[in-house]
């Protein structure tokens, strides 16, 4: 009796919190929502909350003993000062027991601790239930020991209205851990914040689930990727050496590791293939690969803690791989690392000798890449400009696939020269008449609206449907353009009514680097 009396008084506490509601039952059970009667006699949802499924055996189930068990965690990370004044934009966090994971997770952790995101979108294999497409939670809240975190169902909703890549696989949630495993961690270190929890089943176009995804996320989002790395033994019938095992699974580890946070979609893709690597969720890393390459929204990933539990076991015939890894944000409004006169001066030779040999022979210069400086190695996006007598005569960039700068220069100077449909392919005999500018450009990042966009800083790449195209920063003002009048420019461009930007449009911007002869 004394049993029932108190969780009579339990919802007694929950429901006096409601607006006026009728002393009647509420279920707070995942599935089936909780509704009550109010005073209109009409009947509104107040909670569907999935509830925890590994609380007390993955991770500590009493209250005050989580806390404890973060703390120590987070109290245990040792990170240089550089690192630690890193913005993620995303993590890579592993997500076995908190015995074994905790350490390695709280790494990433540890960087957005009282950070400002109010949006975070968690994304996990699902281990237990084979689906297609992503499955998108309905709940409107999930339970851990240390409370209820809040879901963003409006960000929810978006998504599964896209019904052919999203939808809600309630048998996957129930039980899944790749993503409660992580929410301790965030309670412990973030607050006011609402999730989107997403389970990854089979991914048939990861492009298009990128996009999608995208349109979610704004400049208070964060990512979290849950996945552990290699799995290697008898019993997860994976065993591709029986020698020096803790070596060779960390060599395993580290070239996955290389593609991660060189944000290479297709090495990732290969090396996977190539070698069977059981990395659990190799399809939310992938599809996070996917959005940071088509969006342009990262420069690079850094590995910040990588261990096994062979490492804490001693055991290496039975063991499981964790990294955690952060990828920056940087900011697109200030390049903090320009070229200096020497290295610009060097592109610029190199944009001349290529269109001098490629119209003589077809061929391109051999570059010694060991005698070049670390910033023409980086992989920048690029824009090769040529103008003769003042008069354009032909421009071609690249955005969201770059290469090293210098090998982008190589690359985008032939394209102006002969493969700019605008313009008949440049001649030998023009070659001397020409002018070379080279625009390197910043990350790209989202912005809300037009509003945002700062003409002569910012260059502008707009999306409307199937429909894009971009400016380089200097084109509105060498054309005397108002915002205004460069987006319906741009709009043209893409093949669009001129004022097709004013409505359901997106808006990507960089800056620029340019220099010419």
């Amino acid at each position: 009796m004394v049993k029932y009396f108190m969780i009579g008084i339990i919802l007694f506490i929950l429901i006096s919190g409601c607006d006026k509601v009728a002393d009647k039952p509420v279920r707070y059970t995942h599935g089936e929502a909780a509704y009550v009667e109010t005073t209109a006699g009409k009947e509104e949802q107040i909670m569907d909350i999935r509830e925890s499924a590994k609380a007390g055996s993955w991770y500590e189930g009493e209250p005050k003993a989580l806390k404890r068990e973060i703390g120590k965690y987070l109290s245990n990370v040792k990170l240089d000062d550089e690192v630690k004044s890193l913005r993620p934009f995303s993590l890579i966090v592993p997500h076995a027991g908190h015995q074994y994971s905790g350490q390695c997770a709280a790494y990433g952790y540890s960087l957005i601790k009282d950070k400002p995101f109010k949006k975070v979108i968690i994304i996990g294999p699902s281990h237990y239930v084979g689906f297609r497409g992503v499955s998108v939670s309905k709940a409107t809240h999930y339970q851990t020991p240390l409370g209820l975190v809040e879901i963003d169902t409006s960000a929810c909703e978006t998504l599964l209205g896209n019904k052919q890549l999203f939808s809600y696989q309630k048998a996957a949630d129930s039980e899944e851990h790749s993503l409660e495993i992580q929410l301790p961690f965030l309670q412990s270190v973030l607050s006011g914040y609402k999730i989107v929890p997403l389970i990854v089943g089979e991914i048939e176009n990861y492009s298009q689930t990128a996009s999608a995804i995208n349109r979610i996320i704004d400049d208070k989002t964060l990512l979290i990727i849950s996945s552990d790395f290699t799995h290697y033994g008898e019993s997860f019938g994976y065993v591709p050496f029986r020698d020096n095992l803790k070596d060779n699974i960390k060599k395993l580890d580290d070239g996955a590791i290389t593609e991660i946070i060189n944000i290479s979609p297709e090495g990732f893709h290969r090396y996977i293939n190539s070698t069977g690597a059981t990395i659990c969720g190799y399809k939310p890393i992938l599809l996070l690969l996917h959005l940071l390459k088509k969006e342009g929204i990262t420069s690079k990933g850094v590995l910040l803690n990588y261990y096994t539990s062979g490492d804490l076991t001693g055991d290496y015939r039975h063991s499981v791989s964790y990294a955690s890894i952060c990828f920056i944000l940087q900011e697109v409004d200030n390049i903090k690392d320009k070229l200096d006169e020497t290295e610009q001066k060097t592109l610029l030779a190199l944009s001349r000798e290529t269109i001098r040999l490629y119209l003589k022979s077809q061929k391109t210069p051999k570059v010694d890449d060991k005698k070049l400086t670390s910033r023409l190695l980086e992989k920048r996006g690029v824009f090769v400009t040529l103008k003769k007598h003042g008069h354009l005569r032909g421009c071609i960039g690249s955005i969201f696939e770059p290469k090293p700068l210098y090998e982008g220069v190589i690359e985008q100077t032939i394209n102006s020269a002969v493969k700019d449909w605008r313009f008949s392919p440049v001649t030998l005999d023009e070659e001397k008449e020409l002018n070379i500018e080279i625009s390197v450009l910043s990350p790209m990042r989202k912005v809300k609206g037009p509003e945002e966009i700062v003409v002569g800083e910012h260059g502008v790449y707009l999306i409307k449907g199937n429909a894009s195209a971009v400016f380089l920063p200097q084109v509105a003002p060498e054309q005397g353009w108002t915002r205004e009048e460069m987006l319906n420019h741009l709009s043209e461009k893409a093949g669009l009514p001129k004022d097709a930007w004013r409505k359901d449009a997106e808006f990507l911007v960089f800056t620029a680097q340019v220099f010419s002869e």
